[in-house]
């Protein structure tokens, strides 16, 4: 799971010119930004088949598409909605540290909200890969994107070039554009085109932090019980609980 930022240009004449933005890797005060959560789902089928399917959570709206804990909390709200998660035996979930939406006290009440709540106290795993780890799943599958969305907008300069009507294609506009590159051009990918971001200050607890959190790299919910540990796996897991303000 992780974050990536996609940027989808003016057209010329609303600011600056598309047509020298599209490689440019500083993109223009005035494109406008769509945050993209990745999760990568990957499980045992029936027939035992290893599947993996890529979900992109794409969100355009410029007043609520910071990517932080309310963004993730909408994502596994909608990912908690699939049938197919509820026959899963346990949930164990790779990220990177991002200190602003993955490794905070919000994000890890969730997953114990989410396991007491939604998954029948079943287990649900966060674990975080060490700093300079290298590129994930998740990371791969940004690049492929990206790419994709980049001959939308060389293709539609392609296209004007031999076509002067007024109404000529200027390449991605929105999440819904981006959405329909995402699930034609790559393989084994569902994109939800979420239209805002709920940021109620109520789906945000009122919790203490958790001391020293930055040092775990485990975090474990089962049962309504919550442990961390410092490595994956390791035999010495703590215990801990949520203390409510």
């Amino acid at each position: 799971m992780d974050f990536s930022a996609i940027y989808l240009f003016p057209n010329i004449g609303e600011g600056n010119n598309r047509n020298n933005n599209i490689n440019n890797p500083n993109p223009p005060s005035n494109s406008n930004v769509v945050q993209d959560c990745i999760v990568v789902l990957e499980y045992i089928n029936n027939n035992g088949e290893r599947i993996r399917q890529y979900c992109d959570f794409i969100c355009d709206h410029h007043k609520t598409n910071k990517n932080d804990y309310y963004f993730v909390y909408q994502v596994w709200q909608h990912i908690m909605n699939i049938p197919l998660i509820h026959t899963f035996d346990e949930i164990l979930i790779w990220s990177d540290g991002g200190p602003h939406h993955f490794k905070t006290r919000y994000c890890q009440w969730m997953w114990h909200h989410m396991s007491t709540c939604y998954f029948k106290q079943k287990r649900i795993t966060h674990n975080f890969f060490a700093a300079y780890h290298g590129h994930s799943l998740a990371d791969a599958h940004a690049a492929k994107g990206k790419q994709a969305i980049k001959y939308e907008y060389i293709h539609s300069q392609q296209t004007r070039m031999n076509n002067s009507a007024r109404n000529s294609y200027w390449g991605p506009t929105s999440s819904l554009d981006i959405k329909m590159i995402l699930d034609k051009k790559i393989e084994s990918t569902s994109a939800i085109a979420l239209p805002s971001i709920d940021r109620d200050a109520e789906l945000k607890p009122r919790i203490a932090g958790l001391p020293n959190i930055k040092q775990y790299h485990s975090f474990t919910y089962e049962g309504n019980h919550c442990c961390l540990r410092e490595l994956t796996n390791s035999d010495s897991p703590q215990f801990f609980h949520f203390q409510y303000l």
